[in-house]
């Protein structure tokens, strides 16, 4: 072992900081040192010359993070001149990192949790969600490690972990259980002993019989409190000490009051005791945790399953044999073996074989689909029948599947307005009710109320005024939405969309991909006095490097037509209109006719009479020509997806006007429109100029919904109030839309706003039956017309209606139409979407 610190030089003395390098252990003689030498050396593996002048390390050293070694030219072991900081902090790279939460008993511990990492030194951004029971954060390794941050937490109570650590919530669940159950069968015994001292209020007791069941009630209650209520006890404290209150605050108020009231009573022999109060509160705080815990757990199932499912084993195939690796390890080109009854692990392509594959878990689309040698298979596929032998087309970290989860965790860190609105309200509620008890408090003593009184009134509106049902009012119905979305192919990136999709008033359609299938071939080619041979091997020379489908379609025809393809040179693409380059000295030109018109090529009459005809009946036409003249042009075959006319009539029933837009002729723009209904449209559109309508529409008073294939609609799915992409199946990441279908059937739109009017109804039924609860209960709790046990059961009564509710709309096997709508409208839209 060295003697000094393979960074700053300085002495280790007692540090046993290191780090394993590849196959070398290297020591540091702080974590400060070790998180920058992993920072500078990122990149290289190793430290770069001149490390100690760069901004990251000056910055260190100012701040004391690290020491200033002979590595900058003060002498061994002492501090020497520190060179000023370039920049500030806010100029360093931060790091993302997602923990685990175990203990979070209700939304007012996520908050708590942020608000301490929020304070923290080297923490940027931290968002907890207490429904993903996660946080996502920012930090700068240099000043913080992940270490010091878990430990951070736990001082309040909570565990962290990494989630590459096995999270498994069986031993938070089993500890809750079992201090539950001990809870529980002593408060039973507890209230027994009770109901027999409640006898003293009719007759007189001896000071010998109330000691004899006032010593059973002390030992009783004293486990339930400090064992069952340990949790609720221990982050109460760790909150106060933060300067933080929470709903554990008013509920270790409420039961340290009892208890220590009932021994002071005790001890003065009065039969005063509110022990079973105590002990039922905590026996009912438990219970009520429990069944949230179920909750959460029922309407995240689908989630959950989700996210299994990213992390899977691979049996790849080498040589001669299999070998198992983690989903990790697999990097595009990897060849693995998928059998029958298994699920796929990676994005790939089919080699050898053909299967029954079942992509319902991802799409929602529950009929199986048989695919063969050359097609692509999504993770998370389930293969019902045969043997697939695939080629990785993405690596396992970047795969489709991986990229939902990481969607969805995000959608569930991301907080809609009105759930930010209801922590505002959490945040403050809580220092109201303590100074709503207080001043009752003294209120009541003003007016001569015995003190016995005073604290039973001033402990009810303590229990009474728990904040769970407003806190958990939003979060658990953003969860089960986020759920029941995903069983129908449905990914929501931004639950906010979901509120705002109820209000859309304009649908605009993208026509190739939405309305059509997309599938585009090409049917013929019309020139005159050229061979088809030489035109297809002039245009597959410009097109070879073009990623857009028409191109793809000419260079296949090309290949499959067994044709040579010509060399091309200065070739250059113009996205949304055409291709150039020099072929032969030739320049050759293939575009729409806005590209030939900009190139000077003359078109003759025939080819634009042509041209004209094939796009009134809906084929898509494109030019090319060279010798400053168009010489032909190619038809494209598309077909109209089906059921879209009666999606666009029942849109209109739910008074949702209907436009389609395309970057293709305004001849096929408006032939495809007539076949399927839809009267406004906009053809041979660019996509900035698809983002300036939907800015016009907006500014003209619509909410403005934009569905399209995510693509090249980027600038008009940014600009819109909702932005829905059909069809997405990889890239999920780049995409700008806020929900994704992923079965490329437009007509789940619908969903989209079936889920919408229900989140948002849903929602402010929760909202409107918490606040109520609370403006009616604190009167009645202040008046006397309450006690601390039917306080604390109707708090938790109002919790469990706010459970009830969202767990509703888990049950429902369909979301409802708006009840002006017809029954038989609604069916018959389910039927079809189904």
């Amino acid at each position: 072992m060295p003697d000094t610190c393979d960074l700053c030089g300085l002495p280790l003395g007692r540090s046993k900081v290191e780090e394993l390098i590849g196959e070398k252990t290297l020591h540091f003689c702080c974590p400060g040192c070790r998180q920058v030498f992993l920072i500078l050396s990122a990149e290289r593996g190793s430290v770069p010359a001149g490390f100690n002048e760069t901004e990251l390390y000056r910055v260190c050293s100012e701040s004391g993070i690290i020491s200033n070694g002979p590595s900058n030219g003060s002498s061994k072991g002492q501090k020497g001149p520190v060179a000023p900081a370039i920049g500030s902090e806010a100029d360093l790279p931060a790091l993302d990192l997602r923990l685990r939460l175990e203990g979070m008993w209700c939304p007012a511990c996520a908050w708590l949790i942020e608000e301490l990492l929020r304070r923290t030194p080297g923490v940027r951004e931290p968002h907890v969600s207490f429904f993903s029971d996660g946080v996502q954060m920012k930090y700068l390794p240099h000043v913080i490690s992940p270490v010091e941050i878990t430990s951070r937490v736990a001082r309040l109570g909570y565990r962290a972990s990494q989630p590459s650590e096995d999270r498994s919530d069986a031993s938070g669940r089993h500890d809750l259980l079992t201090r539950l159950g001990v809870s529980a069968i002593l408060s039973a015994n507890v209230m027994m002993v009770s109901c027999a001292l409640y006898f003293g209020f009719f007759r007189d007791l001896s000071s010998a019989v109330i000691a004899y069941f006032s010593y059973p009630l002390l030992a009783l209650a004293t486990p339930v409190v400090f064992y069952g209520g340990f949790p609720i006890l221990w982050k109460a404290a760790s909150g106060l000490k933060y300067g933080k209150t929470s709903m554990d605050t008013l509920i270790a108020m409420g039961v340290l009051a009892a208890y220590f009231y009932s021994v002071v009573q005790m001890a003065r022999g009065s039969i005063q005791l509110y022990f079973d109060t105590a002990c039922m509160l905590v026996s009912l705080v438990l219970a009520g945790k429990f069944i949230e815990a179920w909750a959460r757990q029922r309407v995240s199932a689908g989630i959950a399953e989700l996210h299994g499912l990213a992390y899977q084993k691979v049996r790849l195939e080498k040589e001669s044999r299999e070998e198992w690796v983690s989903v990790d390890e697999v990097k595009p080109g990897d060849r693995f073996v998928v059998r029958s009854k298994e699920r796929v692990p990676v994005d790939g392509r089919i080699e050898q074989g053909r299967g029954l594959i079942d992509e319902s878990i991802l799409t929602g689309e529950s009929r199986p689909l048989h695919k063969g040698s050359g097609e692509d298979v999504m993770a998370g596929s389930f293969l019902k029948d045969g043997e697939l032998v695939l080629t990785a087309t993405r690596a396992g970290s970047e795969s489709s599947l991986r990229q939902m989860v990481s969607l969805v965790m995000d959608a569930l860190d991301r907080k809609v307005p009105v759930e930010l609105l209801a922590d505002r309200i959490t945040a403050y509620f809580v220092p109201a009710v303590l100074l709503i008890a207080a001043v009752a408090a003294l209120f009541l003593s003003v007016r001569h109320v015995p003190a016995d009184e005073v604290l039973l009134r001033s402990l009810t509106v303590l229990l009474i005024s728990c904040p769970c049902a407003l806190g958990i009012a939003t979060p658990l119905v953003k969860v089960a939405m986020l759920g029941i979305g995903r069983s129908k192919g449905l990914l929501v990136r931004d639950p906010g969309a979901l509120e705002r999709a109820k209000d859309i008033d304009l649908l605009i359609f993208d026509k190739t991909g939405t309305v059509t299938e997309g599938n585009f071939s090409l049917q013929k080619v019309v020139t005159e006095g050229f061979p088809e041979e030489e035109v297809l091997s002039r245009l597959a020379a410009l097109e070879l490097g073009s990623s857009h489908f028409l191109a793809r379609e000419i260079v296949l025809r090309a290949r499959q037509s067994g044709i040579d393809i010509c060399e091309a040179e200065r070739v250059k693409e113009v996205r949304g209109r055409g291709v150039k380059g020099i072929i032969r000295n030739d320049k050759v030109v293939i575009g729409n006719r806005s590209f030939m018109a900009e190139h000077e090529m003359a078109l003759r009459a025939m080819f634009d009479d042509a041209a004209t005809n094939w796009q009134r009946q809906g084929m898509t036409v494109l030019f090319f020509g060279w010798e400053r003249e168009v010489k032909g042009i190619l038809v494209f075959g598309d077909l109209v997806k089906k059921g879209v006319a009666g999606l666009v009539d029942r849109l209109r029933d739910l008074g949702v006007a209907v436009w389609l837009v395309s970057g293709d002729a305004k001849e096929t723009t408006a032939a495809v429109a007539a076949s399927v209904g839809i009267g406004e449209y906009r053809g041979q559109m660019l996509p900035v100029e698809k983002a300036h309508l939907v800015v016009s529409l907006q500014r003209a008073g619509h909410k403005v919904g934009m569905i399209g294939d995510g693509l090249n609609d980027a600038a008009a799915l940014a600009q819109a109030d909702v932005a829905l992409a059909c069809g997405v199946r990889a890239d999920l990441i780049r995409e700008t839309s806020d929900i994704a279908i992923l079965t490329g059937d437009p007509g789940r739109v619908l969903d989209v706003l079936d889920l919408s009017q229900l989140t948002t109804r849903t929602i402010r039924q929760n909202l409107l039956f918490a606040f109520l609860y609370n403006v009616t209960a604190i009167p009645l709790a202040v008046t006397g017309m309450l006690n601390p046990l039917i306080a604390v059961t109707a708090m938790f009564g109002s919790s469990f209606t706010v459970i009830g509710n969202a767990l509703r709309i888990t049950w429902m096997k369909q979301p409802r139409r708006p009840a002006d709508q017809r029954r038989e409208v609604a069916e018959a839209a389910v039927g079809e979407i189904a």
